[in-house]
């Protein structure tokens, strides 16, 4: 039986709407959480809970299963050429995410702070949140247990930004903001008040941050909802849906893969009315605290998330592996000689599973050999067949068939 939301039940029958509340409400299969929801402008807030359902379960099942399908492409393809798949969807997950708050940011300003080395990073616009990014790609431990880590988060990977863009915007609180905080709608109408004051701020992340690393509900599940509390508590005055969406990719990438991690931010941009309509549902008074939908509803992006990978992932390395039959029977290339041949390789992956290239740097690490002797092999690549991003540095190139 389909499990239909409190706030469309409400609009159908308001008797039937109380029943069922009551009913989900006191049942075994409900989880109670330490958190209440208040929508904007109404008096009466209401217990967080969510129920296990069939469909939760089936879409946990399904996700479980679609990983596996998604991480045995991923053993497949060559390493080189998922991480030139990771850079692109690093370029792109981050472009997504400041797209979807209005954010301008261009592909070209991202790799450029994502080509310099990390001690440069900073001095480049939007270079802290592109080195808190490459952490996921790298998958290294994030702390995410108390306040204070929340907050050395934000100053790691947001606090630059919204200092170029307005200083004021930054956290004048013990820990978060200490004033309130509205989110409007386009039309400059408020749709929802962080919550305040301070100390209140701090009691709700401490409570969702429980809930977080509980090991006593399923992992996902903490997933969502902590990234539903993360914006409705709106801990900061900017920044709060990116933090929220860094942190659900960090904590996707740790548990299921990068490569997938990185495809969130990108389908919440594709469907956001659906992202936002998650949000505003499960805050209105008539949903009284029912997170199951907003559970289901981010179950979804992941299964998305994850199929999407699989798909686009099975896609290239199909490609690939046409286009390595292609070279092999390109007699302009340099290919009988072994170094030749594996650094033609690694550019024809990176035409084939990324868009912005490979660096000297990259494929000298890669194949072990020292930039000199890259350097030399290149010159050796007929012009039509070497294509070079000379828009940034270091350059970036690509293998052209």
């Amino acid at each position: 039986m389909k499990y239909e939301s409190l706030y469309s039940l409400y609009y159908k029958d308001s008797q039937i709407w109380e029943k069922v509340y009551q009913e989900r409400f006191h049942s075994p299969f409900s989880r109670h959480l330490p958190l209440a929801i208040k929508q904007y402008h109404r008096r009466q807030s209401h217990p967080a809970f969510f129920c296990y359902t069939e469909e939760i379960a089936l879409s946990l099942e399904k996700i479980a299963s679609e990983v596996m399908d998604c991480l045995d492409i991923i053993h497949q393809v060559p390493p080189a050429a998922i991480s030139q798949f990771l850079h692109m969807s690093l370029v792109d997950e981050i472009k997504s995410t400041n797209d979807i708050e209005g954010v301008r940011s261009t592909r070209k300003e991202i790799l450029m702070a994502f080509s310099v080395p990390e001690s440069e990073q900073s001095s480049y616009r939007l270079g802290s949140i592109v080195n808190k990014y490459i952490k996921i790609i790298q998958k290294e431990y994030i702390p995410l247990t108390t306040r204070q880590d929340i907050r050395y988060l934000f100053d790691d990977f947001l606090a630059d930004e919204i200092r170029r863009d307005d200083p004021k915007n930054l956290p004048d609180g013990e820990i978060f903001r200490k004033d309130s905080v509205d989110i409007v709608s386009p039309t400059q109408k408020t749709i929802h008040q962080g919550v305040h004051p301070e100390s209140t701020i701090i009691q709700m992340i401490d409570a969702a941050l429980d809930v977080l690393n509980t090991e006593a509900i399923p992992y996902l599940i903490r997933i969502a909802v902590f990234h539903y509390f993360f914006g409705y508590i709106h801990p900061f005055y900017d920044g709060n849906g990116r933090m929220a969406r860094f942190i659900t990719s960090y904590l996707l990438a740790q548990r299921l893969h990068p490569a997938i991690a990185l495809q969130v931010s990108i389908l919440i941009k594709k469907y956001r009315k659906s992202y936002y309509d998650l949000f505003s549902h499960t805050d209105a008074d008539i949903n009284r605290g029912d997170l199951t939908p907003f559970i289901m509803g981010t179950l979804q992006f992941i299964e998305q998330a994850t199929l999407f990978t699989h798909r686009i992932l099975k896609h290239k390395y199909q490609n690939y592996q046409k286009a390595q039959s292609q070279l092999l029977q390109t007699p302009d290339l340099p290919i009988k000689n072994k170094t030749a041949a594996a650094i033609c390789d690694i550019l024809l992956q990176a035409a084939t599973f990324s868009d912005i290239g490979v660096s000297i740097k990259e494929i000298r690490e890669t194949l072990g050999i020292s930039e000199n002797t890259v350097y030399n092999h290149l010159k050796k690549i007929p012009e039509e067949y070497l294509w070079i991003n000379k828009e940034i540095r270091p350059y970036r190139y690509q293998l052209r068939l």
